[in-house]
């Protein structure tokens, strides 16, 4: 295997080790397609969310442009190869009948060839890696393969990031939730204190006022707890409405 792709492999591979935010380890796997890959001169990756393509750690400008003309079209071999999850190879932008629209303007932009590889885990494409080279024919069946194997260790980083990521918010929403928890328990302490009534009694007044206020239940429930500090808390809010 090649010094560089062998050297950019082990690069990629030492993401899973580090916490690295989305974009940062995408952006390594495209500046690693360009140095691994003669005939590509700029590269970057689309991501598929909510059904939407967006594209994400372009190596420059020229690909973010090409990337934008592709979804402005809804055609080219990387928009392509998310639709069928296939590698989609375009030797000749000027030439090539598949995508006119598409071809025109990355022609225009000095663009002749593009190699779009799907990032696929378990059959479901969670983007592409998208390779663009300035001369025509700038990817051969070796090229190809390469792109197919940066594609695959993309795919480990995207997921093992993805999960990562999907881990701390789940982990925050779970504080969040704690805290809500506390904060609405010390409120129906209050109130039932207060108003000499049961648990639920003081969890449904809290649930009317949040329905009245048009406030989030959290919300009234420190407005509760305030207003039972003091004066030097602002609870005029909570106050007569519970």
């Amino acid at each position: 295997m090649d010094r560089d792709v062998t050297k950019g492999l082990d690069e990629i591979h030492s993401l899973l080790l580090a916490e690295e935010d989305l974009d940062s380890a995408l952006r390594v796997v495209a500046e690693v397609s360009v140095r691994a890959i003669a005939g590509c001169d700029c590269a970057g990756i689309t991501l598929v969310e909510n059904d939407e393509v967006q594209s994400t750690a372009c190596t420059d400008e020229l690909c973010a442009a090409i990337d934008r003309d592709q979804y402005v079209t809804g055609q080219g071999p990387c928009v392509d190869a998310i639709r069928r999850n296939a590698v989609m190879l375009l030797a000749d932008a000027a030439s090539d009948e598949r995508w006119p629209a598409f071809g025109t303007l990355a022609d225009r932009h000095g663009v002749k060839s593009v190699l779009g590889t799907p990032l696929e885990v378990e059959g479901r494409v969670l983007g592409a890696l998208n390779l663009y080279g300035r001369s025509s024919q700038a990817f051969g069946d070796e090229d190809v393969e390469v792109a197919a194997l940066l594609a695959t260790h993309a795919t480990v980083v995207l997921a093992n990031v993805q999960a990562f990521e999907a881990s701390n918010k789940e982990t925050e929403q779970l504080k969040q939730a704690l805290e809500s928890r506390g904060i609405i328990e010390r409120a129906k302490g209050i109130l039932m204190e207060r108003e000499k009534c049961s648990a639920d009694e003081a969890f449904q007044m809290l649930v009317r006022a949040s329905q009245a206020l048009n406030r989030k239940l959290r919300q009234v429930a420190e407005e509760v707890a305030e207003d039972a500090e003091g004066p030097n808390h602002s609870a005029e809010a909570g106050k007569g409405e519970l």
